[in-house]
């Protein structure tokens, strides 16, 4: 065999190798991108549902719940390509696609306010993976800049109402542990957030109610023997409140592709 022949022979084979390293890295960078599309629909998909079945009724504007239920509509129909084998994600589209329409047509509720704090930082958590959301799309264009200023708006507002409703469900409790003056307390920090949308004046029946009650309290503690034991604690939810009001903290974890 003539050393030409075994040149041609061993640049075949070069060539070969390098074609399938090529193939091979091609589809491992699929895989790997299909692999992360896959976690990232199902983490959005997981939350939006969540966004449907746990948010008090009325919670989200109508505006809102529009997005949330197109959102995971669109989870289900990419989960479905990327997983035809899988039914759950055609049932939950034909699902969410019945519950859209009825939506449409339906007038809005009343917001219903968290009944615990326990409740709220759970619905901080979600409003904070929504707005993240739209910012991403409104980052990509899908949705327009004045639209996605609205729904941020609308976002950060109602978790200024969740951090209000924490705090008077706080003191309620402390009232009802016989505790006026962390009572006080609470309701002082639920007038603060109030004040801070627009000097409260779309909310003022509810400060208004508010005062009402510490007048009450502190005419209660003048009555009574001075307590000893009744102190404010720090509040680690006051800090994780003041964090969320800070847009750039509302933007981490990103993992919208």
């Amino acid at each position: 065999m003539s050393s030409l022949i075994i040149a041609s022979i061993i640049f075949a084979l070069l060539v070969l190798l390098v074609g399938y390293a090529f193939v091979h890295q091609t589809l491992e960078k699929r895989r790997q991108h299909r692999q992360r599309l896959l976690t990232a629909l199902k983490h959005r998909q997981r939350n939006f549902k969540f966004m449907i079945s746990g948010l008090p009724e009325g919670f989200l504007t109508k505006e809102l719940t529009l997005i949330v239920y197109r959102t995971l509509l669109d989870a289900c129909e990419q989960l479905s390509r990327l997983e035809p084998k899988e039914p759950g994600h055609l049932r939950d589209f034909n699902l969410y696609s019945a519950e859209l329409e009825e939506l449409k047509h339906r007038p809005s509720a009343k917001r219903t306010p968290a009944t615990n704090p326990e409740q709220a930082v759970e619905i901080k958590r979600l409003l904070q993976e929504l707005y993240r959301f739209v910012s991403a799309q409104t980052d990509k264009g899908n949705l327009s800049s004045a639209q996605g200023q609205t729904c941020k708006e609308q976002i950060k507002r109602l978790a200024l109402l969740v951090s209000v409703d924490a705090h008077i469900s706080q003191a309620r409790q402390a009232q009802a542990a016989g505790k006026p003056r962390l009572a006080i307390h609470f309701y002082n920090l639920a007038k603060k957030r109030i004040t801070q949308e627009s000097g409260g004046q779309a909310h003022q029946q509810q400060l208004s109610q508010i005062n009402n009650v510490i007048a009450k309290l502190e005419n209660q503690m003048a009555q009574s023997a001075p307590e000893n034991s009744d102190t404010p604690p720090p509040l680690e939810d006051q800090k994780e409140w003041e964090e969320f009001e800070q847009e750039d903290g509302w933007k981490k974890k990103q993992i919208y592709d």
